[in-house]
C-alpha cells in the first residue's frame, strides 16, 4: 500500500509540476518564460521562433502530463519525462545557465527515474508474456 501511495504522490507531483509551466509560464506567455525561449531560440540562430519553442514545448508537456496520469501509459510518460528533462537540463547547462527552471527539472526527472526504478505500472502492450 505505501509503494502504490508513494507512486501516485510521483505522478501527480510531476504532472502537476508540468502542466503548471505549460499552462501558467509557457501557454500564458510569462514575461520570464517569453525571455527564455527567446534566448534558446537566438542559441538556435532563429531557425526556430520563441513562440514555437515555447508553445511546442507546453503542448509536449501537457502530452506527457496527461500520459503520466493514466495508469496504463505512466511508465511511458515517466520515460517521455526523464527524456524531456535531459534535454532541459543541457539546454540550461549550455545555454540558459542555472537558476530556479534547473532545479525544477532536475526534481522532475529525479522524481520520474525514482518512478521508473521503483517498478510502477508496465508500458501498455510492451509487458513480458511469460510462455
Amino acid at each position: 500500500m505505501g509503494k502504490r501511495l508513494a507512486l501516485l504522490a510521483i505522478r501527480l507531483l510531476v504532472s502537476v509540476n508540468l502542466l503548471y509551466a505549460a499552462i501558467f509560464l509557457k501557454f500564458a506567455g510569462a514575461p520570464a518564460s517569453v525571455a527564455l525561449f527567446t534566448r534558446m531560440s537566438q542559441a538556435v540562430h532563429g531557425l526556430a521562433s520563441q513562440a514555437v519553442l515555447r508553445l511546442g514545448s507546453g503542448a509536449f508537456e501537457t502530452v506527457v502530463a496527461v500520459l503520466f496520469l493514466i495508469p496504463k501509459t505512466a511508465r511511458l510518460g515517466a520515460g517521455l519525462s526523464v527524456v524531456w528533462m535531459t534535454a532541459v537540463i543541457l539546454s540550461h547547462i549550455f545555454v540558459l545557465g542555472y537558476g530556479w527552471f534547473f532545479v525544477d527539472a532536475l526534481m522532475v526527472m529525479v522524481l520520474a527515474i525514482i518512478y521508473l526504478s521503483a517498478g510502477g505500472q508496465p508500458i501498455a502492450g510492451l509487458e513480458r508474456r511469460s510462455q
